[in-house]
């Protein structure tokens, strides 16, 4: 029997990681709600997707979703184009804008934290990280 206990911490640091960088980057994301991020989020994978799709895939009901929705929409954050396919929903350039400001702020967070890690952390642990994570995020 295999001792999940290593992969319990991994799930655990990652989790805690997430969590204190999105916290600390919460201004970036211009007074969006948290379902509205989890939208962008969503539709800037270039997953094909419909309202309907995104509903199902942020796992939210259509009456909370179209509120938020209209939001981005109004904010030209997110847009809606027609095709012979149907419509379908796309990240507009101030989304665009948007989740470059959100990665500015993360990459900035995220060098400050490792210079506040004791010891802290340095390029060539930074590279095997991503390494480590580039591995793990392909499907196989």
């Amino acid at each position: 029997m295999t001792d999940d206990h290593t992969h319990r911490r991994l799930i655990v640091s990652m989790s805690a990681v997430f969590d204190r960088m999105d916290a600390a980057t919460l201004d970036a994301w211009s007074g969006l709600t948290g379902l509205q991020i989890q939208l962008v989020r969503v539709v800037a994978t270039d997953t094909r997707l419909d309202r309907t799709s995104l509903a199902y895939w942020t796992r939210t009901s259509r009456a909370a979703l179209v509120p938020s929705l209209s939001g981005l929409l109004q904010r030209r954050i997110l847009a809606e184009e027609s095709d012979d396919d149907g419509s379908r929903l796309l990240v507009a350039p101030a989304g665009r804008r948007l989740l470059e400001d959100v990665l500015d702020a993360r990459v900035a967070w995220i060098r400050d934290a490792a210079s506040a890690a004791r010891p802290p952390i340095d390029e060539d642990d930074v590279r095997r990280a991503i390494e480590f994570m580039e591995r793990l995020s392909v499907p196989g």
